[in-house]
């Protein structure tokens, strides 16, 4: 039986440049992945929170008037009403909650 042949420090560099570099564009892969997920979640949310405010808008026409500090105050009153409390407690039991 033959022994292996031993590698050259060379061989044994490249193969660690090699490496290196390798280990670099995974990096870089898993960075770019990370951004596209991060600007999809943005667009989601985005998308979300137009629907929202069309929904609100749609139920209370006023809100296309209103300044932001208006509606907010506005939905904070509507959301701390008893049957807003309710309805919340309910949903936050069925585990449906988001």
């Amino acid at each position: 039986m033959t022994k292996p042949r031993e590698k050259t420090r060379e061989e044994v560099t490249a193969e660690i440049e090699d490496g290196k570099k390798k280990i670099r564009q995974l990096e870089n892969r898993e960075k770019v992945l990370r951004q596209k997920l991060s600007q999809e979640e943005r667009r989601t949310r985005s998308h979300r929170l137009i629907v929202r405010g069309a929904v609100f808008e749609s139920i209370v026409p006023e809100a296309k008037t209103m300044t932001d500090e208006e509606a907010a105050a506005f939905l904070r009153l509507a959301l701390t009403s008893e049957p807003a409390q309710e309805f919340l407690k309910k949903r936050a039991g069925d585990g449906n909650a988001e």
